[in-house]
């Protein structure tokens, strides 16, 4: 139990630094007067801040433009913008450069929308002072998620609510991790003080120091070398090919979770009495508490797996 509750709270957060973006994450609300839904965008300071709270920020009506790159003002009739948010692709020009096209044509405000990582949209320091629109990156995906939703008649506001210096989740992720590696050493110290108790008893015998041997075997120097060696090897590997290798950990870390599980209830059942049931398949028997908390326990790391997105 304590390597395994270890080994999670490790993945969960070289994951979770892995995944981090460099930015200042901001949301951006739409809506069609029935229908609301928020996504979110990256900005910078250095252009213009945007409202701390969705009270204070303005709504104004989406263009989609997004079959440009708006990186000049040519075919773009400044009526048709003049006073709204605009949404263009991201490339071919920076991004002072279509904020100073938007800000031009009228535009009150400039998504852009990208298919690439989500970057802090920066620019040359001289350049900051020139844009007094507000200026951020959104996933493209989520922007067709949102025509789907909405069609072309959206509004858009633009807020960044401010950061807390103090993550509670950080606290909670080590509050988790403090207690599974507390309660796991103190299961292993309790088995091992049984083991010791039966072995000083005289029911210690031919599988005591074959137990023995496996576990001088297994916490030899070479093997933790190569250990040490391979945890080394698959976070280069995370930090070259992330987009691939995050779902090969996702899936480590759900049936580790699942064994874990199963591993702490099969014991909670143990203690508090609850019998088994056995049934036999072509001379084999199987424990049909084994087999439902299995189920239970697979169950619930599926789920995590599938909807560890959602809001």
């Amino acid at each position: 139990m304590e390597m395994k509750g270890a080994l999670g709270v490790a993945l969960l957060s070289v994951i979770s630094f892995i995944s981090q973006v460099n930015c200042q994450e901001a949301v951006l609300q739409i809506s069609n007067g029935s229908l609301v839904r928020d996504y979110c965008i990256v900005h910078n300071h250095s252009w213009t801040p945007l409202p701390q709270t969705l009270n204070t920020a303005t709504a104004y009506p989406l263009v989609n433009l997004t079959s440009s790159v708006l990186c000049d003002a040519s075919g773009f009739p400044p009526h048709v913008v003049k006073g709204k948010a605009l949404v263009v692709m991201r490339g071919e020009c920076d991004f002072s450069q279509k904020a100073l096209v938007a800000q031009t044509l009228g535009a009150t405000a400039l998504l852009i929308a990208s298919n690439k990582t989500l970057i802090t949209p920066s620019a040359n320091e001289s350049k900051y002072a020139k844009v007094h629109i507000p200026l951020a990156l959104m996933r493209y995906r989520d922007f067709l998620a949102a025509r789907q939703v909405f069609g072309d008649e959206m509004q858009v506001k633009l807020f960044a609510p401010p950061l807390s210096k103090i993550d509670p989740n950080i606290a909670v992720m080590l509050l988790i991790s403090i207690v599974t590696v507390a309660l796991g050493g103190y299961w292993s110290g309790a088995c091992e003080r049984d083991r010791l108790n039966s072995y000083s008893a005289g029911g210690g015998g031919e599988g005591e120091n074959k137990a023995d041997s496996n576990r001088v075997f297994l916490y030899s120097p070479l093997n933790v070398v190569i250990f040490v060696i391979l945890m080394c090897g698959m976070l280069v590997l995370m930090y070259f090919f992330y987009n691939i290798l995050v779902y090969f950990i996702i899936a480590i870390f759900c049936f580790a979770s699942a064994s874990a599980l199963f591993s702490c209830l099969d014991a909670v059942m143990d203690k508090i009495g609850c019998g088994t049931l056995s049934i036999s398949v072509r001379n084999k028997s199987f424990s049909v508490r084994s087999i439902l908390l299995a189920a239970v326990c697979i169950s619930v790391a599926v789920v995590w797996g599938v909807y560890r997105n959602e809001d």
